[in-house]
Formats: structure tokens, C-alpha cells, sequence
């Protein structure tokens, strides 16, 4: 057995783990809560509790400053969510038991109505809902960043061999060295010219795979803005919360 656990007042349950790297006791608090004391594979469980005993002042302390930076999960609320150049994103309150989503073709407009009944910082509701959101951008940047890219890859005379749309969440876009370049569906979130940089920035790349001199010249060249662009880039999340 290389692993024990054990509760303890105030803090909950404590998993000792023994761990043949380590070469002295460890102690973390993860930010979840979830506390941890490693120890050297020889040591014995009772050492491993002496040591955690002598710190469970400074477990608390640790556990306190967490919970202060933890800040309650940011939830989709009614009223308008955002809008692309084809559509506006709304939230409503319908009177159904279950999510619907409904198309406003004339005013443009895509209204998710969540049960009204149901509260709005269930769980289960708001990860439902980011899901539709998700899933109707998917559809509706499928419309056009691959006819825009085309149109910009014409434009720059530029070569690329597949795009893909995805959700990503770490990046607006990606260029492997095979040339095939990955777009975040949350760029249709962005405006005109945010999305052509993020495109254009991307086609580069099948050329130049590195972000050194030239290609920082050739960006400049596209867009003579580039780094206040990037700049506005960096402060929009790629989610939707």
C-alpha cells in the first residue's frame, strides 16, 4: 500500500502518498481544497501523519487565503450574450421544462430560452447552455471564416491546404507545418478586422513558421496597426465566461 488517507477537523480528508522520487515530505493544498502530504517511499504512514500534524496551522492558513481568491463562477445571464456579423446572441426566459433555441430570421436574432422555473446557477443548466451557445457559433463560423480565409488567401496570394474550425481555448488560431490552419469559432465574437489579422496572421505562418523579424515585417505590411491589434487581441477571452 503506498497511500492512506485520513480525516481530519477542519480540513477535511488528507491523502498521504508514498512516492519513490521523493526524497523529503512534501505538503501541498491544491485549489480545490484537496490537501496532500507526500512522503519518500521508505518513510513510514506514521512519520507521514507526525509531519502533517506539526503543520496543520499553516494547512488552514493556506486553505483560508484560497477561499478568499476564489471568486464565485461567472454564469450566462438573460439579456443580449454577444453578436456576430450574422446574428444577435440572446438569452431568454421561456416558460417550457426544457432549453429551446429559437431563430428570429428578420430581426436576426438567435434567442436560447432556458426554463424560467429552473435556477440560473444550476450546474448542469449553465454547462447545457454554453453548449448550445457553442454549437450554433460552430455553425454559423462554419459559414464564413471558410470563405473568408479563401478570399484573404486569394487576396495576399497566400497558400494553405485545410482549415478547421474549432473550440479552442487557448489560442484564436493555429498553423501546423503541413500548412493546415485551425480557426477559433469564438472569432466570429470579433469584429471585421479582428478576425482578417487572425486569419492573415495565420496564412503567414505557411510561410514563415516563426513570429522573428520577417514575420513581424510582413504582419506590418498587412497591418500597419498590428500591435494595437494584438494588444485588443489579448484582452478577449477565447470563451464565452
Amino acid at each position: 500500500m503506498n497511500k492512506k488517507q485520513l480525516t481530519v477537523e477542519n480540513i477535511g480528508t488528507i491523502t498521504i502518498t508514498k512516492n519513490r522520487q521523493a526524497t523529503r515530505f512534501i505538503l501541498s493544498v491544491q485549489p480545490n481544497g484537496t490537501t496532500r502530504v507526500t512522503i519518500p517511499w521508505l518513510a513510514s504512514f506514521n512519520n507521514g501523519e507526525k509531519f502533517l500534524s506539526e503543520h496543520l496551522g499553516w494547512i488552514l492558513q493556506a486553505k483560508e487565503k484560497m477561499a478568499g481568491r476564489l471568486k464565485p463562477p461567472r454564469l450566462i445571464q438573460p439579456g443580449h450574450l454577444f453578436s456576430t456579423r450574422n446574428y444577435h446572441y440572446e438569452i431568454s426566459l421561456g416558460e417550457g421544462p426544457k432549453l429551446k433555441i429559437r431563430y428570429a430570421e428578420k430581426e436576426k436574432k438567435i434567442f436560447f430560452e432556458i426554463p424560467g422555473s429552473k435556477n440560473l446557477g444550476n450546474e448542469d443548466l449553465q454547462s447545457q447552455l454554453k453548449r448550445a451557445v457553442e454549437n450554433v457559433l460552430r455553425f454559423d463560423a462554419k459559414q464564413y471564416l471558410p470563405v473568408r480565409i479563401a478570399e484573404l488567401a486569394l487576396k495576399h496570394g497566400l497558400a494553405y491546404k485545410n482549415v478547421t474550425i474549432k473550440n479552442n481555448k487557448t489560442n484564436w488560431g493555429s498553423c501546423s507545418n503541413r500548412k493546415n490552419i485551425n480557426l477559433n469559432l469564438h472569432l466570429m465574437r470579433l469584429d471585421d478586422k479582428l478576425i482578417d489579422y487572425v486569419i492573415v496572421h495565420e496564412l503567414v505562418h505557411t510561410l514563415i513558421p516563426n513570429h522573428g523579424s520577417n514575420f513581424k515585417a510582413m504582419m506590418l505590411k498587412y497591418f500597419p496597426d498590428t500591435n494595437e491589434l494584438e494588444k485588443m487581441l489579448k484582452k478577449i477571452k477565447t470563451d464565452l465566461i
